[in-house]
């Protein structure tokens, strides 16, 4: 190799990257869509921690003492239950339905026990004034406990004042709303819990057939009954008056 060559390859190692055209520079780095969110939720997620307050001692809530909770069960334990405006002592176990309480260990039939899951409305009663699925109601979640007074619940039983039937009542057997008659208990305190509230805030008369098939939407009448109910019902609100049932009525 000769001088000059020599001379013509340090010229050349002394060229920077500024001086060649841009197709021969260097490959800049390409921003992806994924990078630059990778990038920015990292920043945004410093500043809020950067941004949170630091923990003091002075600004830490007490949690207050309580007392051991209380275990109930396995087996049965003594409960009361406020059933139609009456304290009944019984024994229910933790698994107990209300349903079956009420059937099984107070003998009010009147209750029905359909599906068992909430589907058929044929247990319907009222627990502290609104209407319930029985069978989807654990029986010690509205009983009186230790320290826990019990909830008013009223059963078809208690629709009647003694001998005299509700309105409602009354207007079921005028109108023959009913077939077979099982899903009749659950369709009466459907209905009454309607009417009750209705009366309260003084809209009784103005009830009509589209408030008493909402009412009645979780109740299931295999017969088909459903035109004398909803003529029942409504013949019911018509009434001069209306009394409201017995103890622990609708809120």
């Amino acid at each position: 190799m000769s001088k000059g060559d020599l001379n013509l390859l340090e010229g050349d190692s002394q060229l920077s990257a500024s001086t060649l055209p841009p197709s021969e520079a260097a490959p800049q780095a390409e921003v992806t869509r994924r990078g630059f969110l990778k990038q920015s939720g990292g920043a945004a997620s410093a500043a809020a921690l950067l941004s949170l307050p630091k923990a003091s001692a002075a600004a830490t809530v007490p949690v207050p003492a309580t007392g051991p909770a209380q275990v109930l069960g396995p087996g049965a334990v003594p409960a009361t239950l406020l059933v139609n405006g009456k304290p009944q002592k019984v024994m229910i176990e933790p698994r107990d339905t209300l349903v079956t309480v009420l059937r099984d260990r107070l003998g009010l039939l009147g209750t029905k026990l359909g599906c068992d899951r909430g589907g058929c409305g044929a247990c319907t009663v009222w627990v502290a004034g609104a209407p319930s699925l029985a069978c989807m109601t654990l029986a010690l979640d509205v009983a009186g406990l230790a320290g826990q007074p019990p909830q008013a619940i009223t059963t078809v039983e208690g629709l009647a004042k003694g001998s005299v039937l509700h309105p409602l009542q009354q207007a079921f057997v005028d109108k023959d709303a009913l077939q077979c008659g099982f899903c009749t208990p659950g369709m009466l305190m459907s209905c009454a819990a309607l009417h009750e509230q209705a009366r309260a805030a003084g809209k009784l008369a103005s009830v009509g057939e589209k408030e008493v098939r909402e009412a009645i939407a979780g109740n299931l009448c295999r017969c088909g009954a459903y035109p004398h109910i909803i003529e029942a019902a409504l013949a019911a609100a018509k009434l001069p008056t209306a009394p409201a049932p017995g103890k622990g009525g609708v809120k």
